[in-house]
């Protein structure tokens, strides 16, 4: 199984999880599809793109999506103490860090999300 699994919405049937073209299982609501995903140890693959802010693209600077939602963004810092490292941010839960590579930033918010979506870090 891959470390990224993809969530779809499968019309009259409800949401999907995928490996590939491989469909691994259907439900109802899609907190059940990412509960699905969490439990084996994966991420959700979000769709991945430049930020767009007035037109223009800044470099080193990233936005995830969900369906049509906006869900998170990563950005590399260019300047002072944390120069280098790479800021992440998933809009729905204020969760947010500092990673060292792009790729662990990536990582960050696809869980984060995921996590929200299930309600894995609310108060029970």
């Amino acid at each position: 199984m891959s470390e990224r699994l993809k969530v779809r919405f499968a019309y009259q049937r409800g949401w999907q999880v995928v490996d590939g073209s491989a469909i691994l299982s259907t439900f109802h609501k899609k907190e059940d599809a990412f509960r699905f995903v969490l439990d084996r140890g994966t991420r959700v693959w979000l769709q991945w793109g430049r930020t767009v802010i007035g037109g223009q693209s800044p470099p080193y600077d990233f936005a995830a999506q969900f369906q049509q939602d906006s869900v998170g963004r990563i950005m590399k810092r260019l300047h002072g103490s944390e120069k280098g490292t790479w800021f992440w941010t998933c809009h729905e839960g204020g969760a947010r860090g500092t990673v060292a590579t792009k790729e662990e930033a990536v990582v960050e918010v696809e869980r984060a999300y995921a996590r929200r979506i299930v309600g894995a870090d609310l108060p029970r």
